[in-house]
């Protein structure tokens, strides 16, 4: 027998294989990676107060607002004005920050609620002294009277403001002994707000004549 050739191959040859597409024969060797949860967009570091001040953000980022965002944010406005407008009407101390800077501060809730909680003469000095005037035109010789009438009147305010102010100082001290509140602003503040009429206080009141001392002053978040 002789030797065989180099070309040759012992056994029968098996047929080329078909080319397959990679994806039927290659194998990933690592899981697929998962997709990163999208991150909750946080608030702004300076939120605009105004519809005028997120449009002026909004030009500095370079974004442009749509008329439904434009109609959103100014309906957003509207309520978180009306919120805050309500909080204030009501004398609510949460909006303390809201108020006039003549309501803000514990001590000038505690004095508003010391006026509101008490019967004053000078709650009643307005329609008085209306009484009085007309008086005087309807029956000009009972001057004299009126006259005595308008002094005692004026006493009595003058009396009723003495005790409101001592009632202030009192608790004042009592509640914020480390207060840096000048008292005469306080007394000034109370006697202002005694002599408007209940209806037209702003804030609002907040106690009625049946409130005890310990109700004075009261945050109820």
């Amino acid at each position: 027998m002789g030797k065989k050739s180099a070309g040759q191959i012992d056994g029968p040859q098996a047929p080329p294989k078909a080319d397959a597409p990679a994806a039927a024969t290659e194998k990933k060797g690592k899981p697929t990676p998962k997709r990163p949860k999208q991150a909750k967009p946080r608030p702004p570091a300076n939120p605009p107060m105004s519809y005028k001040e997120k449009r002026r953000q909004a030009k500095q980022s370079g974004t442009k607002l749509s008329k439904d965002q434009k109609r959103q944010a100014k309906a957003d406005m509207r309520r978180e004005r009306a919120r805050i407008a309500e909080g204030q009407w009501k004398g609510d101390p949460l909006f303390d920050k809201y108020h006039l800077a003549r309501d803000r501060g514990p001590e000038r809730l505690l004095v508003r609620d010391i006026v509101d909680s008490r019967r004053t003469v000078a709650q009643y000095f307005f329609a008085i002294t209306m009484v009085l005037l007309l008086a005087t035109n309807v029956v000009p010789y009972a001057a004299g009277i009126l006259m005595v009438a308008w002094v005692a009147m004026m006493v009595g305010l003058a009396v009723d403001s003495y005790f409101l102010c001592r009632k202030v100082k009192r608790l004042v001290n009592k509640r914020f002994p480390q207060t840096g509140r000048k008292f005469g602003g306080l007394y000034w503040y109370a006697v202002q707000r005694s002599i408007m009429f209940r209806s037209m206080r702003n804030p609002r009141i907040r106690m009625s004549y049946k409130a005890t001392e310990e109700d004075l002053g009261r945050v109820v978040k």
